[in-house]
């Protein structure tokens, strides 16, 4: 016959998780609620977060394509370069410090309600106007509540250091404090007709620092690229949604101002630069022309052969050549002047108009300026040392050495060309020497003349390039897209709700665990056999009338708490097979865990059966079976080991048939010490010969050890236990003592078994359906113990097996 295979599901892997539920299931509901509860109180007093968008293009294309030859030759060089660095340039603090200065946000305007205070864009009943530079620092951002008491005077009032500050002003009035400085007057709103209206709600207002608004506004801006472009999306967070709009207008024309900000510095360096030029021209030229009208008037002119009047016109052309040969010199020296500037100093260059062939310098001085430009704008976010700082200070030193060299070399190359050319009109000057004195010096007067006419006319020429070149400078930036609301952006209130349940949640999980690790109680049998190797004879289900019926064999004897004594009987017979008399200790490790109901319940179920039976109390701490039986205590077992009285003195007839009781008489002083005599031995032996069962109820172990005493007096010995005192290391800690001591005739009863109401009813069912037909009994969990009297071995719901 094949076996059957083993399933992989078993259903007994999910107990744990049930009894988890089960005994924690008012946490799991009540804390996430709870959770809810507060988490949407919490999200009703937040202020609904608004965004507003708009977008920039870099690298506008709106000039004309020969304005960036004018720009080359001026020496303008974009700074739109890189992207992310406009990225960083737009949301530094500068640019947002100019921003905040153009906008009137140094006051926040709230109005108070009972549970929220939201904040207004202004408080349409007043008008105020503070001086935020007056304001003490401790007032700056500091709630200050502002009521109406009538239609003349208002309240002002704040807290510091849990103490109230309140003055009362006239609307209108110039407030000059020591501490601060504003003026409050009301609107038309603030009439006989709703003053009253007026008068109920309150307002507050803040004053803020610029430097406050900055970082406010700096940690609630995000810049995006829009992939595949030069458009940069800006996003403002704010409370107001219009106060959003106007911060992103105002940050963006400041932006674009700043993008033609330094081409506009460029232009105007240069035209200066001319301007100084045409100055001093203008000074020689009228100096001499007026020189050479005096001459001609005093001296007669003759005229000049061809070959002086060509050796006139190269003296004139030499003379412009070294004129313009000066001119670049002097470039030079601006050029070393430029390289002299420190590494903080994002100088302007100088003009390179004298030398718009250089190519190769002016590819040098671009990329130094621009160098210098970036470190400018990176400073904005850095600080000096950090590694993006350092490594551009190495790249603009590198440069302006191999730019210095260039410069030095061109110099000298300069130097030694106005040497030869020095040379020329000496020799031109000699040949020229045959002209009488007087001709010479009025075609020297002329010479001179023409050669700062020629140059005049070049500086007016690139002048006129500089203006036009001005006229045109547009930004490098423009709007796209003017702000816009994107409405509410935040807070989640919906995922603070659901964050909340779920922290409710796990912590109610934690507190379970925290219970099941530390707390957790053994409920039923079936966890008791999983935890030890002890033999658990039975289970005893909770009996809510043990203080009013203890004996419950004799008030209730067709309950299922009867029936589980009567089971915990038929399983004593299978641990004392051996024939003769038995003797059964019976403890507990706490005191309260219904030992005496125990072993006075299964004295009398094994009286019930027929059995001679006696009921000894060793507790003597603490006696409780003649309570029990309602007994009186007269004398008993502590008597009887001082030897004041013999066992048929102290013996009592019980109201159970075959049952009679010794019960623990006075207290002694020494009860410990009477349980060493050797009267104890005596005793159970005596007893043993008229007694099928001696009953030995002990005080409990965990206080006393008088039950480990009494342990090699007896056949077998009951641990209870109950259920509301159970555990894990209660059970090992059982296990330990009684290894210690070498004992293991000892067995475990679980006391106070919690019933489920449907295992209730179908406990009495099974109980009605075994008991009327002579089967074992399956009390309340649908397990029996043992056999039946009948020799029928249990099922599971009190059926029994033939």
């Amino acid at each position: 016959m094949a076996e059957p295979k083993a399933s992989i599901f078993d259903p007994e892997d999910l107990r744990p998780i049930f009894k988890f539920i089960g005994k924690n299931w008012v946490l799991l509901m009540l804390l996430p609620a709870l959770a809810y509860f507060i988490a949407n109180f919490y999200t009703h007093r937040l202020a609904d977060i608004y965004a507003a968008q708009a977008e920039i293009l870099l690298k506008s294309q709106e000039t004309y394509d020969y304005q960036s030859q004018i720009y080359s030759n001026l020496g303008y060089y974009s700074l739109l370069a890189d992207v992310t660095n406009q990225q960083r340039v737009i949301s530094s603090y500068d640019i947002v410090s100019k921003s905040m200065k153009k906008l009137n946000f140094n006051i926040s305007y709230y109005l108070v309600g009972r549970i929220r205070t939201s904040q207004v864009d202004k408080i349409d009943a007043l008008e105020i106007e503070a001086d935020v530079d007056r304001f003490a620092p401790y007032l700056r951002n500091l709630p200050i509540n502002i009521k109406v008491l009538d239609l003349d005077h208002y309240s002002f009032s704040y807290e510091i250091n849990g103490k109230t500050i309140q003055k009362e002003y006239s609307f209108g009035e110039a407030v000059e404090e020591i501490d601060y400085a504003l003026r409050i007057d009301k609107t038309a709103l603030v009439n006989e007709g709703t003053i009253e209206k007026i008068k109920e709600q309150d307002f507050q207002i803040r004053v803020h620092t610029n430097d406050y608004l900055v970082n406010k506004y700096k940690s609630n801006f995000f810049i995006k690229n829009v992939e595949y472009t030069s458009i940069l999306n800006l996003q403002v967070q704010n409370e107001l949604p219009e106060r959003a709009r106007r911060f992103l207008d105002t940050l963006s024309n400041v932006y674009i101002t700043y993008t033609q900000e330094t081409r506009i510095s460029v232009n105007e360096n240069t035209q200066r630069y001319i301007d100084k030029q045409l100055s001093e021209l203008t000074f020689i030229l009228d100096s001499l022309e007026y020189m050479l009208e005096d001459f001609k008037d005093k001296n007669r002119i003759l005229d000049l052969n061809k070959e002086q009047q060509e050796y006139f016109r190269s003296m004139v052309e030499l003379d412009s050549d070294k004129r313009k040969l000066e001119l670049r010199l002097e470039s030079m020296r601006a050029m070393e002047a430029f390289l002299s500037k420190g590494l903080e100093e994002a100088a302007l260059p100088p003009s390179f108009y004298m030398f718009e062939e250089d190519l190769i310098l002016q590819e040098q001085v671009n990329q130094l300026f621009n160098q210098k430009v970036e470190r400018s704008q990176k400073l904005l976010n850095y600080k000096d040392g950090h590694v993006e700082i350092t490594r551009l200070d190495s790249l603009i030193n590198t440069v302006k050495l191999g730019i210095y060299k260039y410069t030095r070399d061109t110099k000298d190359a300069v130097l030694s060309k106005m040497r030869d050319t020095d040379a020329q009109i000496n020799k031109l000057e000699y040949k020229l020497q045959q002209i009488p004195k007087s001709q010479r010096d009025i075609l020297g007067i002329d010479r001179k003349l023409k050669v700062n006419e020629s140059l005049y006319i070049f500086l007016l020429e690139k002048k006129a390039s500089t203006v036009i070149a001005r006229a045109a400078i547009l930004p490098e930036a423009s709007l796209v897209e003017e702000s816009r609301s994107l409405g509410v952006v935040g807070p989640n209130k919906e995922r603070t709700k659901y964050f909340a349940i779920g922290g409710g949640l796990i912590f109610a999980v934690l507190i379970g665990l925290v219970r099941l690790i530390f707390f957790e109680r053994i409920e039923n049998t079936r966890e008791l056999k999983s935890i030890t190797n002890m033999p658990v004879i039975g289970g005893v289900p909770n009996y809510n009338e043990i203080n009013t019926d203890p004996i419950v064999i004799l008030s209730s004897p067709r309950s299922n708490v009867a029936e589980a004594f009567r089971s915990v009987r038929t399983n004593l017979q299978y641990l004392l097979q051996d024939d003769g008399p038995k003797v059964i200790l019976v403890t507990s490790l706490h005191p309260g865990e219904g030992k005496t109901f125990t072993s006075s319940n299964l004295a009398a179920v094994l009286a019930k059966a027929g059995k001679k039976v006696i009921l000894l109390d060793f507790d003597m701490h603490k006696p409780k079976v003649h309570k029990t039986f309602q007994l009186e205590n007269v004398s008993g077992v502590s008597t009887y080991l001082i030897n004041k009285t013999d066992l048929s003195s102290c013996t009592i007839q019980s109201q159970v048939e075959n049952l009679e009781i010794i019960t623990a008489g006075p207290v002694p002083p020494n009860a410990s010490e009477l349980v060493l005599s050797e009267r104890v031995g005596e005793m159970i032996h005596d007893l043993k010969q008229k007694y099928d069962f001696l009953i030995v109820d002990t005080p409990p172990l965990m206080l006393i050890s008088d039950s480990l005493v009494l342990m090699k007096e007896v056949d077998t010995g009951i641990f209870v236990m109950n259920t509301e005192k159970a555990s894990k290391q209660g059970v090992r800690y059982l296990e330990e003592v009684l290894g210690q001591n070498n004992l293991e005739h000892v067995s475990i009863l679980l006391n106070n078994i919690k019933q489920k109401r449907w295992k209730y009813y179908y406990g009495k069912y099974a109980y009605r359906y075994g008991y009327g037909y002579g089967y074992g009994y399956g009390y309340g969990y649908g397990y029996g113990y043992g056999q039946g009297y009948g020799g029928e071995k249990k099922e599971k719901g009190g059926k029994s097996k033939k």
